[in-house]
């Protein structure tokens, strides 16, 4: 009970803060525009500025993390075929937005949430790591998938290669990297200045989340969103534990693994679906379903793990 109870205790306070957000939005006082301008505010901001702060500041070397960063890779490589081979009884325009529901977590807001109510800071500048190599992979599958399933849209390695770039989460991954590796040293004005903007990443960006969903979408919820749900939050991360597992993982790295594998889909993939031709609707119901549900399913997971691997 103890377990769970600790499980529950890091994943219950994100998806309070997410009702709380659609909560707020529903009596109006957080407006479509607030929400916009503060999504933009924490995606070109605040998260670049927290994801380089708790990387710049973290105590564990990048070398000692490459067992974590490759079992998230080859669980993902895998996933992503996982998902396409469901998707093939579905009609054409459909297939898009199921495969990228069924594998794209929300990984930079709710799993590095998760992460830092799991671990602290240590876990927060894991997640982040991890993050950036799984990130770069949906950026290539998604756009991929869009351009394979849409009339519209048509695959381009020169714009993908454009848009990793200009990615604000990875650029800010990267120059902590490259500040660490040639022994940069910032100013403590600098780095509580990114504290301050940092601290409020998480709260702000969760409640815009929280407005941004809308659950009576799950009424009219398909077979196909249960489907990729159920792949999103239990095939995803089975698959890997299994690559953790085979890297003899830590158990705080198990369990880092185990919350970035059970996010519930990411609202990006809604906003891709929208603008590159893919079946909106479902990518929406897939989102609310799997966020509605991941409460339960990352409680139970991360619970396994407390009793696996820590006793």
């Amino acid at each position: 009970m103890e377990t769970f109870a600790f499980a529950l205790s890091v994943t219950g306070p994100i998806f309070l803060t997410l009702i709380i957000g659609y909560w707020l939005a529903r009596i109006g006082l957080l407006r479509e525009a607030f929400v916009d301008d503060a999504s933009r505010l924490v995606f070109m901001i605040t998260l670049p500025v927290l994801l380089f702060i708790k990387i710049f500041t973290a105590d564990a070397e990048l070398g000692r993390q490459l067992p974590l960063l490759t079992a998230g890779l080859l669980g993902t490589l895998v996933t992503i075929p996982l998902a396409w081979l469901a998707a093939r009884p579905l009609v054409r325009g459909d297939r898009s937005a199921f495969i990228q529901g069924a594998f794209r977590g929300n990984l930079g807001i709710i799993g590095l949430a998760w992460a830092a109510n799991a671990y602290g800071s240590s876990g927060l500048a894991q997640a982040a790591l991890l993050m950036a190599v799984v990130t770069i992979l949906y950026n290539l599958a998604a756009v991929a998938l869009f351009a394979v399933y849409s009339q519209e849209v048509k695959f381009s390695w020169a714009r993908l290669a454009r848009d990793i770039a200009q990615n604000p989460l990875i650029a800010g991954i990267v120059l902590a990297l490259i500040g660490r590796a040639i022994g940069l040293q910032l100013p403590d004005i600098l780095l509580q200045t990114g504290d301050y903007l940092a601290s409020i990443t998480l709260p702000l960006a969760l409640l815009c989340i929280g407005a941004s969903l809308d659950f009576s979408l799950l009424k009219r919820s398909s077979l196909a969103a249960f489907g990729a749900t159920a792949i999103k939050l239990l095939a995803v991360p089975a698959i890997m534990l299994g690559f953790g597992w085979m890297m003899h993982l830590s158990p705080q790295s198990m369990g880092i693994l185990l919350l970035l594998a059970a996010t519930p889909s990411a609202t990006v993939s809604f906003i891709m679906a929208r603008a590159l031709g893919g079946n909106s609707q479902l990518a929406a119901n897939i989102v609310a379903l799997s966020t509605l549900l991941s409460i339960v399913t990352a409680s139970l997971g991360l619970a396994m793990i407390e009793v696996l691997f820590q006793r």
